[in-house]
């Protein structure tokens, strides 16, 4: 079949591009022709450009009335923008390597009037449908366009509740889909709630993809003077505390350095800031840790991958940490969730049986919707 997914594929994030490549090869592994479709809207699209003005704000009033002053403010205000145009470098090569996209789009309203052609149209996975973020409130995210079979695979809602102005919103562009998976449960409480039947839930596509598969891409990833196994991996983009606060425990515990893999937000309190990571890296730097520590729900995927020892917290002053309960409450791991202190070696035996498990049924769910 031809095949056309949409997803937050290209926003310098490391699991939004991780698991849009996981879900595309997927798929293509069952003999479908697959491409993502290249939409990028406004909202999306600003990451690495540096003139970019908000449309709002004193700035924007004055760069309305004088617009040459954009450059001289974009160049103050974004200036750590530029000690990472190496991170930049390597997202936008995996992009050009590993996915395969349509043509570009910029508003749901291109897409409407010019589809790309398909026989199906997948929507996800990742937080496509979070309303509290421009994501959820975009019909294109929903397959609003188009006519072909419509299906979501592991798309995510990111909250545990929808705001009651937007349930309006979801429960009617949700009416365009043929089958319906979400990541979480939560999710499908979701989709109970507002009276849609035979959702089913399914693993995020990064677990579609085993382990060797990972393992053979990372080979191509940038080599850092690390020693294997011999560092505290720390994925922090908000310089939280508590990770601060364990990182240093790790440390001392077991008498290793701490790195960590960012952009610009390097943390004063670790032995190494890498800010060059591309996708690539940021999987083999997962890899090679001895123990992770994040606010990601990716980096917990891939340690669970690499069955590497791993402690997750939620973001800071953010309601979007169902994704990460609801993954190690299946998992048996939810200690692993906001833990203050050093805890014994996870056993992956019993973790890996349950990850087989579902990502096994979550195959047979994409089986079935294809050809239903």
């Amino acid at each position: 079949m031809i095949i056309k997914t949409i997803t937050c594929h290209n926003v310098y994030n490391y699991g939004a591009s991780l698991q849009a490549y996981a879900l595309q090869h997927y798929l293509e592994t069952l003999g479908n022709d697959v491409e993502i479709i290249d939409f990028q809207p406004d909202f999306l699209s600003y990451r690495y450009k540096p003139f970019k003005i908000s449309k709002t704000g004193k700035a924007a009033a004055i760069c309305k009335v004088l617009p040459f002053m954009k450059y001289p403010y974009g160049l103050v205000k974004n200036r750590s923008m530029f000690k990472t145009w190496g991170r930049k470098k390597r997202f936008d090569e995996f992009t050009d390597n590993f996915l395969h996209l349509t043509k570009r789009y910029s508003t749901s309203e291109e897409l409407r009037n010019d589809p790309p052609k398909s026989d199906v149209y997948v929507a996800g996975s990742d937080q496509i449908w979070n309303t509290q973020y421009m994501n959820g409130k975009e019909p294109a995210f929903y397959l609003d366009f188009g006519k072909a079979k419509k299906i979501s695979y592991a798309a995510s809602f990111a909250v545990s509740k929808i705001e009651d102005q937007w349930r309006p919103f979801v429960k009617k562009e949700l009416s365009h889909l043929n089958h319906i998976s979400v990541r979480e449960k939560t999710g499908l409480m979701i989709l109970e709630d507002l009276g849609i039947k035979d959702g089913k839930v399914v693993v995020d596509p990064v677990f579609l993809l085993d382990k060797e598969h990972w393992l053979n891409l990372s080979q191509q990833a940038k080599k850092y003077d690390l020693r294997r196994e011999g560092y505290i991996m720390v994925y922090d983009f908000e310089n939280d505390e508590r990770i601060q606060v364990l990182a240093l425990k790790l440390k001392e515990y077991l008498n290793i350095p701490i790195i960590n893999v960012n952009d610009h937000n390097t943390l004063s309190y670790v032995d190494k800031n890498i800010n060059d990571a591309g996708p690539l890296e940021f999987i083999s730097l997962i890899n090679n840790a001895k123990v992770v520590i994040s606010s990601s729900f990716h980096a917990t995927s891939f340690s669970l991958i690499f069955n590497k020892q791993f402690y997750v917290f939620p973001l800071k002053g953010s309601s979007n940490s169902s994704r990460m309960e609801d993954l190690m409450s299946s998992l048996g791991l939810y200690e692993r969730f906001k833990s203050k202190e050093i805890l014994p070696d996870i056993d992956f035996q019993e973790v890996n049986l349950r990850l087989t498990e579902s990502t096994n049924r979550s195959k047979q769910i994409i089986a079935d919707f294809l050809e239903n």
